[in-house]
């Protein structure tokens, strides 16, 4: 091995074994399997909830959410419920190239989730998909975008383009082209810069399954044979085309490169959603107010007129305004005006709700008095039975169709998550006993039925993502258990050579190295704390504007 070790990091969101591991078996992706065979290879557990943003900011620094502070997309003002965009300010914890380049390394960052706006770094930085897209400014250093377009054309940064029936070639069109441009700019930059760390990340894959994992599943509801006859390859060429980039930034890197490949979380399709503010005001948790407004929106509710029937009314007249559209800004367009007409958060009686659901995969909030903006629960014995009872409550839900207990895993927040930030974590989190089930709470009442079929987005995020290593100092075809995605950064900064900062909450994957490393290598901490506080910066209102809409667009707020 070198004196000065060097990572190429490949981050492919969404990734998982249960999609690629056919292909890998059947040849598709020879280099991956290569990758594979000669190093080590296992599942990757993500943090709870698992959404993009927190899962990237625990792989980046190496700390569960209670330390760095984010939770979802959005991020609450104290003591109110407007919400804002996270970017990297907001982000509390230095990151595995923050450290790196602290220590002399030559760090290379491309596209990395919730890097915007970037932050100086010992190499080049270009941000990842939450960068406003008026925005000029996503690159470190500053004048690196106009050398690069000066080359290559104008930065493809975004994906833009939805599923639509009969057009999957425009969405898999874009895909391919996006993912083609970033390779030309990997390789700009290989030519043209030193560097021991190089981290490239690829949405794609995760947008693929969200938009089509019913093409994917021969099972889901929503497949349709013929779709999948004419897409199917279409598909697996998209992942080969991948594996073959892959292989040509190995040859790149050279030999004695250590190669890391790896997912924020799992993926698969989703068959049913759960719209938990629907159940919790169904089980008295939740209350709505009194005045004409509300009643008569209520009205509406339960008669059937809610947002879940606007946006297949939509659908089936052709608008842009439901995740069936080809264009996102005039999805996220639709689905705001549509919301805006129905019951909502605007209408909860506050002052008598003793609980609420806000964000993805199951998280439920106490209306905390003392936290909340009109706080109706006393902190101490009355905040504990409320989380009781809910708890009680979601072990006695049932699939009506089936008789099956829907939810399994439950936790209380303080078991999952510890920090300066624990405060702010959900006071229940839960997971379906089937992850082909949804909890979904980014809307109020999407729908007056608490489980109904999905539509739109058919495939979301599982729990498991996947952990491909291969490299000088890795152990060959070996199967590595119970490694979790914030183990990544400690384990990437002891294969560098560098102390681990004691306040990360991950550990050393030491099972991944040969044994003449692990013996020549021990680990070593140091107490120096890597938490950085969060600063003062948010987007402007038409940024705020702007990632939202393109969030919604994306289908990551309802």
């Amino acid at each position: 091995m070198t004196n000065k070790p060097k990572i190429l990091l490949v981050a492919l969101d969404g990734a998982t074994f249960d999609l690629l591991q056919p292909w890998i078996d059947q040849g598709c992706l020879p280099t991956l399997k290569r990758v594979i065979d000669n190093g080590v290879s296992g599942h990757l557990a993500t943090i709870m909830p698992p959404v993009t943003a927190p899962a990237w900011t625990s792989f980046m620094t190496g700390k569960n959410p209670g330390k760095h502070g984010l939770y979802e997309f959005l991020l609450r003002r104290d003591s109110s419920f407007d919400e804002v965009p996270v970017n990297s300010l907001r982000r509390d914890g230095q990151t595995i190239w923050d450290l790196l380049g602290r220590a002399g390394r030559k760090v290379i960052v491309v596209n990395v989730p919730v890097t915007y706006p970037p932050q100086p770094v010992n190499g080049v930085l270009i941000s990842g998909f939450l960068t406003p897209r008026r925005r000029r400014d996503f690159t470190y250093p500053p004048g690196l975008l106009a050398d690069i377009e000066r080359t290559l054309g104008s930065y493809r940064l975004h994906l833009n383009v939805a599923y639509q029936p009969g057009k999957v070639d425009l969405f898999l069109d874009e895909l391919f082209a996006v993912f083609d441009y970033q390779s030309c700019v990997l390789h700009y930059l290989l030519d043209r810069y030193e560097w021991d760390f190089f981290m490239f990340h690829v949405l794609g894959t995760d947008r693929l399954q969200h938009e089509l994992g019913h093409v994917l599943d021969p099972n889901h509801p929503a497949h349709r044979r013929e779709e999948a006859e004419r897409y199917g390859q279409r598909i697996v060429a998209y992942f080969r085309r991948i594996d073959e980039e892959l292989g040509r930034l190995r040859e790149a890197a050279g030999p004695e490169t250590t190669v890391l490949i790896m997912s924020d979380h799992g993926s698969g399709p989703i068959y049913k959603f759960m719209s938990f503010n629907v159940w919790l005001l169904r089980e008295g948790f939740l209350r709505l107010k009194h005045d004409p407004l509300t009643l008569a929106q209520r009205l509406l509710y339960e008669v059937g007129l809610t947002p879940e029937l606007g946006y297949k009314m939509a659908t089936r007249l052709g608008w842009g305004g439901t995740r069936l559209s080809v264009d996102l800004d005039e999805r996220s367009r639709w689905l705001s005006l549509i919301d805006s007409m129905f019951l909502s958060f605007r209408n909860v009686d506050w002052t008598r709700t003793r609980a609420y659901s806000k964000g993805n995969y199951g998280q439920i909030f106490v209306n905390l008095r003392g936290r909340e903006p009109f706080g109706a629960v006393e902190p101490g014995p009355e905040y504990e039975q409320v989380r009781d009872d809910i708890i009680v409550r979601l072990q006695q839900i049932r699939d009506p169709a089936t008789g099956q207990a829907i939810i399994g895993q439950i936790f209380r927040g303080e078991e999952l998550f510890h920090g300066k930030y624990a405060d702010k974590a959900p006071d229940i989190l839960f997971l379906p006993r089937d992850m082909t089930y949804k909890a979904l709470g980014t809307q109020a009442f999407i729908s007056n039925r608490f489980l109904r079929d999905s539509y739109g987005l058919s495939g979301d995020h599982r729990m498991n993502g996947l952990f491909i290593c291969a490299g000088p100092s890795i152990a060959k075809g070996r199967t590595v258990e119970g490694a979790r995605i914030i183990d990544l950064a400690p384990t990437v900064l002891h294969l560098m050579g560098e102390e681990i900062p004691e306040d990360m909450d991950g550990r050393v994957l030491t099972e991944v190295f040969t044994p003449e490393f692990r013996r020549t290598h021990p680990v070593k901490f140091t107490s120096t704390p890597s938490d950085t506080g969060m600063a003062e910066g948010e987007y402007s209102p038409e940024d705020v504007d702007d990632v939202v809409g393109r969030l919604r667009g994306l289908g990551y707020l309802g």
